[in-house]
């Protein structure tokens, strides 16, 4: 008798009670994670101090970079890691197997910009699902990304109002809100491989009712919040 091989766990025909789950993650996801999210903050970080230009023209560059790094990496958790955490977990809601995989060449890419030329642009990797997720569960995986920024970005966003920008919880507070909410905007852009996309593919209102949000919060945004500068 031929064996049988299945390519995912999606496939296999058991009984819903005895499926066997995939493992929650791997060492290589977790080693993927940790590395994009130091390559990024790190990126960040040069970004804030202006990069290589902006740090060799002040007093103290190295002060000037770690106290960028504090709110790069604060950022970064919370911009990036929950969102990738999100599609991870909606996709095992729907049985799927999920893992973020990191793309070189976009963190290097995001690397030499932020340390040369000041500014970011990164496209760091992505969260792989397999297991042959309909339309209505891709949708739902590519929305559960920005709307985690929303929540975020919304919430911080609301303490920055009541806290102010003159104290420091008061800074990192207005940095978590315009990483999470430019973040949300941008991902639900309807092109490439941006989450946009799979959205609209999926329900064309509900990605239509989630960008206006994103817009509209991101308006608001800009003319309430002061990214801080670092401290020289």
């Amino acid at each position: 008798m031929e064996r049988k091989v299945y390519y995912s766990f999606h496939d296999i025909p058991f009984s819903s009670h005895s499926a066997p789950k995939p493992p929650l993650t791997s060492k290589t996801e977790i080693l993927h994670l940790l590395v994009s999210m130091a390559i990024l903050s790190t990126a960040f970080a040069f970004s804030m101090s202006g990069g290589l230009i902006g740090l060799i023209r002040i007093k103290d560059p190295i002060g000037v970079l770690i106290y960028s790094l504090k709110f790069s990496i604060i950022g970064i958790l919370t911009g990036f890691f929950f969102h990738e955490l999100s599609h991870k977990l909606t996709a095992r809601r729907f049985g799927l197997w999920a893992e973020y995989r990191m793309f070189p060449a976009g963190l290097l890419f995001a690397l030499i910009l932020g340390i040369f030329f000041g500014f970011v642009v990164a496209a760091p990797g992505a969260v792989n699902v397999w297991g042959g997720a309909r339309r209505f569960e891709f949708g739902r995986i590519a929305l559960a990304g920005p709307l985690a920024n929303l929540v975020i970005g919304t919430l911080a966003l609301v303490g920055y109002l009541h806290v102010g920008i003159d104290t420091l919880h008061g800074s990192i507070l207005g940095f978590v809100a315009m990483i999470n909410i430019f973040l949300a905007f941008f991902n639900l852009l309807p092109f490439g491989p941006l989450d946009g996309k799979k959205v609209i593919a999926w329900n064309s209102v509900v990605w239509a009712v989630v960008i206006i949000y994103s817009f509209a919060l991101l308006m608001f945004s800009l003319g309430r919040i002061f990214v801080p500068y670092p401290k020289v």
